[in-house]
């Protein structure tokens, strides 16, 4: 319960943080350089790249509504658990969402400091300590609690799960076992 409610206090905040985040792209890091001509005034320069960079920064949320995007990347990562879905690209993600990637990509680093890659990794990993914790491993392997939280390959699950967690699945199980007795 405690992830979920953290997932949406996450992604309601996207609503109110997207604007800044694209806002700061648009403003700071493409700041128009073919406007800048070494015979203008820099101060007359800085405000026509700060024009344009307007303009750019509203056509592209003139291409989704802020709220409606929110809501849509919340249902796709905490109600569908698309996440679980091997192989998971964020073209496929943007896709279901009706952005082009690089939109995806920019929210999810601007807002979260992650990479869709890193974002995706760290659900599936913890979907696996809620399995795990569940008793999942009573019945299953390691492997196959890999591949159902989406991890293309056992390797890839143990060195994701210890980066995120600190220690590998199986310690992990042992350690959640150790607390329930």
């Amino acid at each position: 319960m405690e992830l979920s409610s953290t997932l949406t206090i996450l992604l309601l905040s996207l609503a109110g943080i997207t604007l800044i985040g694209l806002g700061y792209y648009f403003f700071v890091i493409i700041p128009a350089p073919e406007l800048i001509d070494s015979e203008i005034d820099p101060e007359i320069s800085l405000e026509v790249s700060m024009v344009k960079a307007r303009e750019k920064y509203d056509d592209v949320l003139d291409q989704f509504d802020e709220q409606e995007l929110t809501q849509k990347i919340y249902q796709l990562l905490v109600l569908e658990k698309i996440y679980l879905q091997q192989g998971l690209t964020v073209g496929e993600f943007a896709k279901k969402l009706g952005v082009q990637a690089r939109i995806v990509t920019q929210i999810f680093d601007k807002l979260y400091g992650h990479t869709f890659k890193e974002l995706t990794n760290m659900y599936r990993v913890e979907y696996a300590k809620e399995r795990i914790e569940e008793g999942y491993l009573d019945l299953y392997t390691l492997e196959a609690l890999g591949h159902e939280a989406g991890f293309s390959s056992r390797t890839t699950f143990f060195n994701v799960f210890k980066k995120e967690i600190g220690t590998c699945p199986s310690e992990y199980w042992k350690s959640s076992l150790e607390n329930v007795a």
